[in-house]
């Protein structure tokens, strides 16, 4: 379920882009320094934004510096001094990576990611010896959504929480007492959205492959992705667009005053931008079909 939470590069102004690359740069290195060279492929730009948020939350002041990346051995790239909290987020990541790949691993059955799991658990083994609280609450949530899923939860709110409160579980094992529920609300409803955003995403992989999809099970009458979208869009975009304005809302109420440029960027705009683009995959044939008659 990464891949969703990431800045909008278009609808950026100034340097918001650059100071967003930064904080996932660190992620990268303190990834290498603290695990080696092949952490460093896990590196997302989810994590980049948690990253931001929370040195943000926390109002650490960071130090950009400059150097080269392996990616790109002749440009200069900047990012950020590694601290005590990137660390902390580099071994969330690696915990959060291995979660991901062995659910994917479940799903799917791929010989691919049965070997990017085998790949990955070295680096998960000793994460979850550094960070054993977050494993221990990550598996416990990851179970309850599993749990879940295999009897067909056809609640929404049910179904969701699972997945939202791993998000907050995260955030509160990461912050530790410095945590309040402003930060946790946040992150709850963002997790709510991963979650919903990616079933969306997933329509037609999941019918096709008979694993769940809480949209399917909730409503039913399945027929095809398009038609099962254009048929429900009053209950979908209610349901997405109420979780986007809690999550506005919960951003708010923190009034954040540093790198505000990147997160307003991210909760503002792009996300927002990212669910239109998955309902706009089922709906632009039937916008065309609209137009041409």
């Amino acid at each position: 379920m990464f891949g969703y939470i990431k800045a909008s590069r278009e609808k950026s102004e100034g340097n918001e882009f650059g100071l967003y690359h930064a904080f996932f740069c660190a992620i990268c290195i303190s990834s290498k320094e603290q695990f080696g060279f092949r952490a460093r492929m896990l590196t997302n730009f989810d994590m980049a934004f948690f990253n931001t948020l929370f040195h943000s939350f926390l109002d650490i002041d960071v130090e950009v510096v400059n150097g080269h990346c392996i990616t790109t051995p002749i440009k200069v790239r900047s990012y950020l001094k590694r601290d005590w909290l990137t660390d902390k987020l580099s071994q969330a990541n690696i915990i959060l990576s291995y979660v991901n790949l062995m659910d994917d691993v479940l799903d799917e059955k791929s010989f691919k990611k049965k070997m990017a799991l085998a790949a990955v658990k070295p680096l998960y083994k000793k994460a979850k010896k550094m960070f054993p609280e977050l494993d221990e609450s990550i598996l416990q949530s990851y179970r309850e959504l599993t749990g879940l899923e295999k009897e067909h939860c056809q609640i929404f709110d049910k179904i969701c929480h699972p997945f939202a409160e791993l998000s907050k579980v995260f955030c509160k094992c990461v912050l530790g007492e410095k945590s309040n529920e402003y930060i946790e609300n946040l992150c709850y409803n963002l997790g709510k959205w991963i979650y919903l955003v990616d079933a969306l995403d997933d329509l037609e992989k999941d019918f096709k492959k008979k694993s769940y999809n809480p949209f399917i099970s909730c409503f039913g009458d399945f027929t095809s992705p398009k038609t099962f979208v254009k048929d429900h869009l009053d209950d979908l975009e209610f349901i997405f667009y109420t979780t986007l304005n809690k999550i506005a809302e919960s951003y708010n109420d923190l009034e954040l005053q540093k790198y505000t440029c990147v997160l307003r960027n991210v909760l503002h705009i792009a996300i927002r931008d990212t669910t239109q683009k998955v309902f706009d995959k089922y709906l632009e044939e039937n916008k065309q079909s609209e137009q041409s008659v």
